[in-house]
């Protein structure tokens, strides 16, 4: 069973430009000391492989971490919006330690009820 890194629901920023990542969770994407951003890969329930790039700011006390490139492509793949659902875990994928998990789940409003789709 993965390990979950972070759950999050998606702003507009989060879908038309960039995903802000908890601060919480930048340790786990090892960015090398010195530097500002790194690629990481992430495998989606489908075993389909996803390249992001991780960055922070260069020159503020507050990194603030964002995964751009690659993100707004995975975002339009899944018809991601606004209040839908990303999870990113930290799985051993055969053997392939620092490949990230992701999922992403669409909230469904029914009858004035939130539901959540399954795993995309």
């Amino acid at each position: 069973m993965p390990k979950k890194l972070f759950k999050k629901t998606l702003s507009k920023t989060d879908v038309d430009y960039r995903m802000t990542i908890p601060m919480d969770s930048l340790p786990a994407f090892q960015i090398p000391e010195g530097e500002h951003q790194k690629e990481v890969a992430a495998v989606d329930i489908d075993g389909h492989r996803w390249s992001f790039r991780c960055c922070t700011r260069k020159k503020d006390p507050h990194p603030k971490p964002v995964l751009s490139s690659g993100w707004i492509k995975f975002v339009k793949n899944r018809g991601l919006k606004e209040g839908d659902e990303v999870i990113f875990s930290v799985p051993h994928i055969d053997g392939a330690e620092g490949l990230f998990g992701i999922e992403a789940r669409k909230k469904i409003k029914v009858f004035g009820q939130d539901f959540w789709s399954n795993p995309l």
